[in-house]
């Protein structure tokens, strides 16, 4: 059940919920751990994707299979064509005002808008141009898949497995790395998944934004599953406890 509510495939641990009257059972918070990369890991993922791409320009498309995760909230789901729904460059749209939306269909048939940053919208202009060799911005209706095959680019992405892969790949070389530098330090890495994007892409934006913005654009259906990534990673946390007083100074002067 705790592996079932990382991914959101259900709302709550029943097993939890049940109630317990042993005077010797601790209690534990309730709220889940978010599984997440920190911000340093985070930053080298995508900086080995960047370094393949140099390499194979194929690797084009992972770049911008990790933006969408961690940019956009993306579902692995919501990458991947379905009979159901198949996304295409022209789910990117600009409304009147000049802000760039992007359109998805998540869990449950459930369809939302998703707002694009700056920086996501640099990304996918990236993509197309390098990669694609299209127009920097897609054009309205545009049915490009958004994730196409490695030999047919207009042919979109069915096989969820290929972008695990991918992703994958990239923890797996990161982590690699750091134990060459830091043995002891890839723990996180290896036991990552595509999701924790997602998790990672929502805590960093749920510390900035509102808090009902970043709900909307990851589809969540309350602000009680927002909350539980407002967190603080445990570096910051050591960083701003290193100059808690004990007396003031004022206090140790007179002394």
């Amino acid at each position: 059940y705790n592996f079932c509510l990382q991914e959101e495939a259900v709302s709550a641990n029943p097993v939890m919920l049940i109630r317990q009257k042993s005077k010797f059972l601790r209690k534990e918070p309730t709220n889940p751990i978010v599984r997440r990369l920190s911000e340093k890991e985070w930053q080298a993922v995508i900086q080995i994707a960047k370094e393949k791409a140099v390499q194979d320009k194929k690797h084009e498309r992972t770049v911008f299979i990790l933006s969408c995760l961690y940019g956009m909230y993306l579902r692995i789901s919501e990458l991947t064509a379905s009979q159901r729904w198949i996304p295409t460059m022209g789910d990117f749209f600009k409304d009147q005002e000049g802000n760039w939306w992007f359109r998805t269909v998540g869990k449950g048939n459930k369809a939302r808008q998703i707002a694009v940053s700056n920086d996501m919208l640099k990304a996918l202009k990236h993509y197309r141009t390098e990669y694609l060799q299209l127009p920097p911005y897609p054009s309205f209706d545009e049915k490009v898949p958004l994730i196409g095959h490695d030999q047919n680019p207009n042919k979109p992405m069915m096989d969820e497995r290929t972008i695990r892969r991918l992703v994958q790949d990239c923890f797996n070389k990161e982590a690699d790395k750091l134990e060459k530098e830091n043995p002891g330090e890839t723990q996180n890495l290896h036991l990552a998944t595509v999701h924790w994007l997602r998790h990672t892409g929502i805590s960093d934006d749920v510390k900035t934004r509102p808090r009902e913005h970043v709900r909307d654009d990851a589809g969540h259906s309350s602000g009680a599953i927002t909350d539980r990534y407002i967190d603080v990673e445990l570096t910051a946390r050591a960083r701003s406890a290193k100059h808690k007083l004990i007396e003031s100074k004022k206090s140790k002067k007179r002394d």
